[in-house]
């Protein structure tokens, strides 16, 4: 495939990096420091049972505007959430009078995404994506550290016969990889059960500056965590999509036996960055909202890190 992966933070470069060694063309779009680095410095990722280590295509978006998008067959999102927006109009105006177009897979935190993405272009053409049993971050410029047994839930945002023919031969790429790939039938239902588990540890964990395995395994912490995670799951009755408690305890023990991780909010915290609270933590409120409940769990953890990380800020 001509594959283009937006975004070379964790998630990007390990999932860019994987499928350029399958044999696939992938060109990464990156910005200002990290773009002006990896023009002339190779690109790492290691892994307990790997490493990656090689020059790559980067460009800019504006950059990759100027190529043929007829030629591209995938478009994987890996930004940060708040980004959406800004990138899913790029891609309306670069697509704008093209015979084809791309499929466009979000691979980004919180449930949102794809909705953003559908508002400006044809939701046939729209896959949401979940990446579990992993954690890959920065640990310098050029230089991603992950572990984990990766699994990677591909989906249809609308099913249609050409998205799941597309759908069956991503997965026979990336099963080329050291991942496992799980093709969905209800993309938002899994995006949400995702956000169970982001919802319970991210904030909390930057908050509290500890590890994932230690808050959800203390006797006092834990309990804070499990509320976390049952609130995510009747956010989700707004939208008609049930997550039975039975679930939400699944995915805490799961969460107990796997490795403990610096969430993304700690590490954004630790390099001055905006925190995703507002696709986490803003999504499990409003939905409660619209069903005339709070959040109180939610709301005092996303509150109590937004004040302190601004006042550190400011």
């Amino acid at each position: 495939m001509n594959i283009i992966v937006i975004g070379t933070g964790g998630i990007g470069t390990f999932y860019g990096l994987l499928l350029d060694e399958v044999n696939n063309k992938v060109r990464f779009v990156a910005r200002a420091k990290t773009l002006e680095y990896l023009k002339s410095n190779k690109l790492k990722l290691t892994h307990p049972n790997f490493e990656i280590n090689k020059s790559i295509d980067i460009y800019s978006l504006d950059e990759i505007k100027e190529s043929n998008v007829n030629e591209v067959d995938l478009l994987i999102i890996t930004t940060k959430s708040m980004s959406s927006e800004y990138i899913a109009l790029e891609l309306k105006d670069w697509f704008n009078g093209s015979k084809k177009i791309p499929y466009i897979l979000s691979l980004q935190n919180g449930v949102e995404n794809e909705d953003v993405f559908v508002k400006y272009i044809n939701e046939e053409y729209i896959l949401g994506g979940i990446t579990r049993l992993i954690a890959a971050h920065i640990i310098k410029q050029g230089h991603v550290d992950s572990t984990g047994s990766v699994e990677t839930v591909i989906g249809a945002i609308k099913e249609a016969s050409h998205n799941q023919e597309f759908l069956l031969k991503l997965k026979t790429i990336l099963d080329k990889t050291p991942t496992k790939t799980i093709l969905s039938k209800n993309i938002k239902l899994d995006l949400w059960k995702k956000l169970i588990i982001n919802n319970g540890v991210n904030a909390i964990c930057a908050l509290l500056e500890e590890k994932s395995g230690t808050l959800i395994n203390d006797a006092k912490t834990s309990k804070i965590v499990y509320g976390l995670m049952s609130e995510t799951a009747i956010a989700a009755k707004a939208l008609d999509l049930d997550i039975s408690d039975a679930e939400v305890k699944e995915m805490f023990v799961l969460m107990q036996n796997f490795d403990s991780i610096k969430p993304s909010m700690w590490i954004d915290k630790e390099n001055n960055k905006d925190l995703e609270l507002d696709s986490i933590c803003g999504t499990v409120i409003k939905y409660c909202e619209q069903q005339g409940l709070d959040a109180p769990y939610t709301r005092t953890v996303s509150t109590l890190l937004e004040y302190s990380y601004n006042k550190k800020r400011n």
